[in-house]
């Protein structure tokens, strides 16, 4: 599902027009955007966690230049299903 699709399905659910679905949208994903890029976890009930977590330097071999190369640390974005989540998208297995 896309953005677009995403949006026609919140207008078909709510009383919203499609602009005030996009804008919904937008504000949502630039307060958890925010959140992130300062530290912050946001947890959403019922749906799950999104956090940023540190990854450590490591080295990692290149089978193309055949050499070892060094990625240095980082942070990047996660997100962890809440078991509701889990149970409602395995339900169907």
């Amino acid at each position: 599902m896309n953005k677009n699709q995403f949006v026609n399905e919140v207008y078909s659910k709510t009383k919203l027009t499609k602009k005030e679905c996009r804008l919904c949208l937008d504000a949502i994903l630039s307060v958890i955007t925010d959140a992130l890029s300062n530290g912050e976890s946001v947890t959403l009930s019922n749906f799950g966690k999104f956090k940023v977590n540190e990854v450590k330097s490591k080295p990692m071999y290149s089978f193309k230049t055949k050499q070892t190369q060094i990625f240095s640390a980082r942070r990047a974005p996660s997100f962890k299903a809440s078991d509701n989540l889990k149970k409602k998208t395995s339900a169907g297995w």
